[in-house]
């Protein structure tokens, strides 16, 4: 079993799984239980007692926000719910204490060799199949992470996986679960329907009388009121301007460099060639130990100095030693064997595979090699550039933040002091999105708050974005007004014709499925009301050819035969109108082959396996000791 469970974590699925999890958590801040808060540790949490310091949920808060606002956007009100954010960054804190804490205790481990291993094959930073180190800077840059913290990040994240992959792995599905399984996800039914449009109603002849619209009117005045709204003057840093100012010397370059070789460094290469003994997956126990024996014979020979070429013979090689490879280029089932070999003329046991029996022997091998200053000078000025203006941008946010506080009547002051030009914003509303910074949902809010639009004080600094923050006040103001009745009489009439054509849709359709379920034939009905029936046939849930609102409605309703009744019908509400869907007759799914059979199985094991792992995760949850503190 714990060889199934690591050929499966070796195997791309799990290798995508697990990459999603790490860069996950380095995204929704997670990393930050890494580095800690030196200057900020005074705890908000205990987990068993362990603490999470206050520094730890800052950087963790920090992360998941930026997160958020790349996922749903600065004007999403989730990207500014600074309470909701916050619960969730320490959530996430305590969930990841919790499952390292069981990993350990557990007896799982990673080594560093299966980190490096794991790092190298990582998908996000390959270029054409293979490790980009250029990428692999780019990614942390962005993520605000040393070499050292994206390391040990990976190394927790694998650690506190393996209980994941293992119950996932080691659940399994019964012939009955994955049979009821098929016959429902497979199931087809045989439809008809009839369209009854709202166009079918809203055509008859109908009036609205001056008195009805007046009512109406007086009823919904606050949907009749054009908007509040005010324009704002405002000045604005960014993290680009700051950038502007920054030429670092070649001194300070070469100290960056050298304070950084690893981040500035060729990967370790190999020259390997290798010998399968190719053992089949449905090999008899006598075979297995025959390939064993025969693989152990030829990597002892070849230990003992003998030609690894004649040594291959009669078997397959997939690395000629002719070329250099990175790890990510190695096999995957090699990679963790192969980064412990250091030296040339190297030779490992037989290492099992998928495939077989491989044997690897190193024939030459290039250290890691910090590359040359000059070959890195742009790289290395870039990173100075970005980390110095950050800094900058850090300071000139704190200024920011003092002189408009302490003069809050004017931005004249702190514009001159930074050397900022005052803008002017358009006219906006609080919850229509402007073309420039009205926008942001921040800068709504901000300028149609008490404090920035009745007191006329200037507005705390607003986050636009990871590399621009702004300081408002309102420059103007136009209260809200109610329109006149004239300007939106025909809004009004047409708003009531559509309501009574609406009233007058529900009753027939209801009055029709009645008729229908009562015993009513469908033909007879349809001829009746001069309707036209569709009839879809045997269709499976997940068909396009009719719409989704009829399908849904389609596989709700009960099977026929099951109720004694030639027909079951029911109601959807459609796009144009409504429709009258009829039900004759369900057949349970099949299974096509048994490569569907086996995909079935797999599908419903997986799905037991995580409500598995689930289940566990909450078990460890609710046995915690975990204490939050009081933020008063």
């Amino acid at each position: 079993m714990l060889q199934t469970i690591r050929e499966h974590t070796q195997g791309w699925i799990a290798g995508i799984i697990i990459s999603l999890i790490i860069i996950s958590f380095a995204l929704w801040g997670v990393h930050s239980y890494f580095v800690g808060g030196a200057s900020n540790d005074s705890a908000v949490a205990t987990v068993n007692g362990n603490d999470i310091t206050k520094g730890q949920l800052s950087a963790s808060y920090e992360r998941l926000r930026r997160q958020a606002e790349a996922r749903f956007g600065t004007t999403n009100p989730m990207a500014n719910n600074e309470a909701l954010l916050k619960s969730r960054a320490l959530q996430n804190l305590i969930n990841f204490e919790v499952l390292k804490e069981a990993a350990i205790s557990q007896g799982f481990h990673v080594s560093d060799l299966q980190v490096d291993a794991f790092l190298q094959g990582m998908p996000e930073f390959q270029v054409d199949g293979q490790f980009s180190l250029e990428r692999f800077q780019e990614t942390l840059a962005s993520s605000m992470l040393s070499v050292n913290e994206f390391l040990s990040l990976i190394k927790t994240s694998l650690l506190i996986d393996q209980p994941k992959l293992g119950i996932v792995f080691s659940s399994f599905a019964l012939p009955e679960e994955t049979n009821a399984t098929v016959a429902l996800i497979n199931q087809e039914r045989n439809i008809s329907y009839i369209s009854i449009p709202l166009a079918y109603f809203l055509a008859k002849p109908m009036t609205i009388s001056a008195k009805q619209i007046d009512a109406y009117y007086q009823q919904h005045q606050k949907e009749f009121m054009t908007p509040e709204q005010v324009n704002v003057e405002y000045i604005q840093l960014t993290l680009d301007d700051a950038a502007k100012q920054i030429e670092p010397t070649e001194e300070e370059l070469k100290k960056f460099y050298g304070e950084n070789t690893s981040t500035f460094a060729e990967p370790m290469q190999w020259k390997l060639e290798d010998i399968l003994v190719p053992v089949a997956e449905t090999a008899a126990p006598n075979d297995i130990e025959s390939a064993t024996k025969t693989a152990e014979d030829i990597a002892s020979a070849a230990k003992r100095g003998d030609d690894f070429t004649k040594l291959v013979n009669q078997y397959k090689q997939n690395m000629s030693g002719k070329n250099w490879m990175l790890i990510s280029q190695v096999p995957i089932e090699l990679q963790e064997v192969v980064t412990g070999l250091t030296k040339a003329g190297q030779v490992t046991g037989p290492i099992k595979t998928s495939k077989g029996l491989v044997i690897v022997k190193v024939i030459e091998l290039k250290q890691p090699k910090p590359l040359a200053f000059t070959a890195v000078n742009e790289k290395v000025k870039s990173m100075v550039v970005k980390q110095r203006a950050e800094e900058k941008f850090a300071e000139a946010k704190e200024q920011l933040a003092d002189l408009t506080y302490a003069q809050p009547d004017s931005l004249q002051s702190a514009a001159e002091t930074l050397k900022l030009t005052i803008k002017t914003s358009e006219l906006f509303s609080r919850d229509q999105p402007g073309s420039d910074i009205a926008q942001y949902q921040a800068v709504r809010t901000a300028a149609f708050s008490d404090e920035v639009k009745n007191l006329q004080n200037n507005s705390d600094v607003i986050t636009l974005d990871n590399n621009s923050v702004i300081v408002l006040r309102i420059k103007s103001h136009q209260a809200a007004s109610m329109l006149p009745l004239n300007a939106v009489m025909s809004d009004i009439e047409s708003r009531l014709k559509q309501e009574v054509a609406n009233d007058q849709l529900v009753k027939f359709a209801n009055d029709m499925q009645a008729k229908l379920q009562a015993g009513a034939d469908l033909k007879t009905v349809a001829v009746q009301y001069q309707l036209t029936i569709t009839e879809v046939g045997t269709v499976g849930r997940y068909t396009q050819k009719i719409p989704p609102a009829i399908l849904e409605t389609a596989f709700q309703l009960a099977n026929p035969v099951k109720v004694n009744k030639p027909k079951t019908y029911g109601l959807a509400k459609t796009q144009n109108g409504y429709a009258i869907v009829a039900l004759t007759s369900v057949q349970d799914g099949k299974i096509a082959d048994k490569k569907q059979a086996a995909i079935f199985a797999e599908q419903v094991q997986n799905s037991d396996g995580l409500l598995e792992y689930e289940l566990y995760r909450q078990s460890l949850m609710q046995n915690a000791k975990i204490h939050v503190q009081n933020s008063g």
